[in-house]
């Protein structure tokens, strides 16, 4: 069938609608793949986004100290998304599995060092 700007809609087959659909669909692009050198460096925006935390509670880490932030020259506050990352991971619990790995670790270490 021979489609062009005249052509109605209830005279096309399913068939034209789908090679219609494929040809002006365009193709999507792949995902960018993101390494781990990339950072992201923005303000209360960043911190929020990565932390989960309302800003009211990012004003206050960073009063305190808590939160690792980079201060700028102008008086300004920035956020490195790598940063707060491992902030984040340093507050990680260890499990019961990793905390009686450590200590067979250090009885062993120990009873090396006494031989």
């Amino acid at each position: 069938m021979n489609i062009n700007e005249n052509t109605r809609v209830i005279d096309l087959k399913v068939s034209d609608l789908i090679t219609i659909l494929k040809e002006s669909t365009p193709i999507p692009a792949a995902p960018v793949q993101t390494s781990e050198d990339d950072d992201e460096i923005g303000g209360y925006e960043v911190a929020e986004k990565t932390t989960g935390y309302a800003r009211q509670t990012i004003y206050q880490l960073k009063s305190k100290g808590k939160i690792p932030y980079i201060a700028m020259p102008s008086g300004g506050v920035r956020f490195s998304r790598k940063e707060i990352l491992k902030w984040l991971m340093s507050h990680k619990k260890l499990t019961y599995e990793e905390i009686t790995a450590k200590a067979d670790d250090f009885v062993f270490k120990r009873r090396a060092r006494r031989k």
